[in-house]
């Protein structure tokens, strides 16, 4: 697997423009979820909802990785304006269902679980992971920078001690990360969490500001011995936390909000005791960046299309990445549903993917018109793209993208907005990680 440094294709050491596009992607992606997540006016159109093709056979151990669930049961679907957040519920139990058709054994959710923090939004949650625990799902969680304001540190353990902290091998003094041993896979569960002051209980968990997580020094002693006993027994090693590490998977011009204040310190330890792997999530965009024998992988938003989470296959040799969309219509026949969006989810969310293309081209149009042809093919080709990036076949689309006939036009209606470099890079430098890779031990 190449090593030279991935972020969407972008070489390992990027000038200041690339850091600063990839804060812009980072901005107009999470602009155009919001996009999505709102109902267009006018006719739905028939967009092509893409296959769910079958995951590869296992030959170990199979993990399923989610992020970012946000679940809020006070938030519920209305009449005039359905998203996906609105059935936060709905897609958890659907995420559940489809880790379980898909065989997978262990469920890591890396951070972000409740919305709000609330407690008694946390035993909610805890009550559909109680039944899938019950049918053999095996589910390790870590706090993200929305879970402990009201809920404090010990709150969050106590609620989830069967998720994790009661099968801990170690816990950290700290913070709430915690060690779990699977055979000879350890799994280091980091708490990279921003807390609130309000929200510190445990001893030496100070933080001098509020604007980027980090690890304590304390922390990052604990780890290295967990390292070293993992060398002396010959253990595989993955490790997971909500923040990003890696600094050009989110970094942004402010050097805030996204990463790991100290990562450099915790990655080069990872480096040191050759763990191959980082989960992370916080940023909603699936992204995948590899540097000096360490790879990120950025796992997306639940609630945002294309509804997906990660699978990872392990052997003893090497570590295979999946992504995967779950398959919300097959939940939704299966729980008796009646609700007809659930039901036809899939091109429910890929009719609201087109017709939001529809309307960023339309809200350009207003500074930089364009015939109604002109503007119909623009939003084909912005729909396209934003397909198959999300998709994760965007590398293969690449030269198809770049002569559609709808691609100048689309430039023409962005100009004086980020849309039309941003996109131009996006189509250039998308790397084929995103659609799935592995590592060698």
């Amino acid at each position: 697997m190449n090593d030279t440094g991935h972020r969407a294709g972008k070489p390992a050491h990027p000038s200041g423009f690339l850091r600063l596009a990839a804060f812009v992607l980072a901005a107009c992606l999470s602009l155009f979820l919001l996009a999505c997540s709102t109902q267009a006016s006018g006719a739905a159109v028939s967009a092509v909802v893409p296959s769910f093709p079958p995951l590869p056979e296992s030959e170990g151990l199979r993990i399923a990785i989610a992020s970012d669930l946000h679940f809020d049961p006070e938030l519920r679907p209305g009449s005039a304006e359905p998203y996906e957040a609105a059935y936060n519920q709905e897609l958890v139990d659907a995420l559940l269902r489809d880790c379980r058709q898909q065989g997978a054994e262990l469920l890591l959710l890396t951070g972000d679980l409740c919305n709000a923090g609330k407690a008694e939004h946390h035993r909610a949650l805890i009550e559909k992971l109680s039944r899938a625990r019950e049918d053999g799902l095996a589910i390790y969680v870590l706090p993200g920078n929305h879970d402990l304001a009201p809920v404090t540190q010990t709150g969050f353990a106590e609620l989830y001690a069967d998720f994790g902290y009661q099968q801990a091998h170690s816990r950290d003094r700290a913070s709430l990360s915690y060690c779990v041993l699977r055979g000879d896979l350890m799994i280091l569960m980091m708490d990279t969490a921003g807390y609130s002051i309000g929200s510190i209980d445990l001893p030496a968990s100070h933080r001098p500001d509020f604007e980027t997580a980090f690890l304590a020094g304390s922390t990052l002693q604990w780890v290295e011995g967990l390292l070293q006993e993992a060398a002396e027994r010959n253990y595989h090693v993955l490790a997971a936390g909500h923040y990003n590490l890696l600094p050009e998977v989110s970094r942004n011009p402010e050097r805030t909000g996204y990463y790991l204040k100290n990562g450099d310190r915790f990655a080069s330890l990872l480096r040191q005791y050759k763990v191959p792997l980082y989960l992370s999530g916080h940023q909603h965009i699936r992204s995948v960046y590899q540097e000096e024998g360490l790879t990120e992988l950025l796992t997306e938003y639940l609630l945002a299309y294309p509804t997906a989470y990660g699978v990872l296959d392990l052997s003893d040799k090497q570590i295979v990445y999946t992504p995967r969309r779950i398959d919300v219509d097959a939940w939704a026949a299966e729980s008796g549903s009646a609700d007809p969006i659930l039901l036809h989810f899939a091109q429910w969310q890929q009719d609201e993917l087109y017709r939001s293309s529809v309307r960023t081209v339309d809200d350009m149009c207003v500074k930089n018109p364009l015939s109604s042809q002109e503007k119909a093919l623009a939003a084909e080709f912005f729909y396209r793209t934003m397909d198959s990036f999300w998709q994760g076949s965007l590398h293969e689309n690449r030269e198809d993208l770049l002569a559609a006939p709808g691609y100048p036009y689309f430039l023409r209606s962005s100009e004086g907005y980020a849309y039309g470099w941003w996109l131009r890079e996006l189509i250039e430098t998308t790397s084929p990680l995103l659609a799935g890779f592995s590592l060698s031990w």
